[in-house]
């Protein structure tokens, strides 16, 4: 008889007063509000307006008539040179930039699409 009174009142303390109670717990109510987004509010770039540099071609040729000239132009006789293989190489690398420049514009509108309403969403 002791033994079933201890296994009672230990179980009765191991679920607290939940036994006594069961019928008191309130259900949880979830409530949804609509949050407004808040508008970027980001200017658009400003445009790049780069130099346009002088590009000189130089052949065996024409070397020394390019130099007389830059000689007469009072100009540094210093000339940076890229083989044909190094335009092609800048040439590609000036594409690789206008292709990321156009990703980042097109990621940017998207984002001004789902940010700022449009004036018949707002209605």
């Amino acid at each position: 008889m002791r033994s079933i009174l201890a296994v009672i009142l230990v179980s009765m303390n191991l679920q607290g007063c939940a036994l006594l109670a069961w019928n008191a717990i309130k259900p949880i109510e979830i409530e949804k509000k609509a949050v407004a987004r808040t508008p970027l509010n980001l200017p658009d770039p400003t445009p790049i307006k780069p130099a346009v540099p002088r590009w000189i071609i130089i052949t065996p040729e024409n070397q020394a008539r390019v130099f007389e000239e830059l000689r007469a132009a009072n100009a540094d006789q210093v000339l940076f040179a890229l083989t044909d293989d190094g335009y092609e190489e800048l040439a590609i690398d000036f594409a690789v930039t206008r292709n990321f420049l156009s990703q980042q514009r097109e990621m940017l509108k998207k984002y001004r699409e789902y940010y700022e309403l449009k004036e018949a969403d707002k209605k």
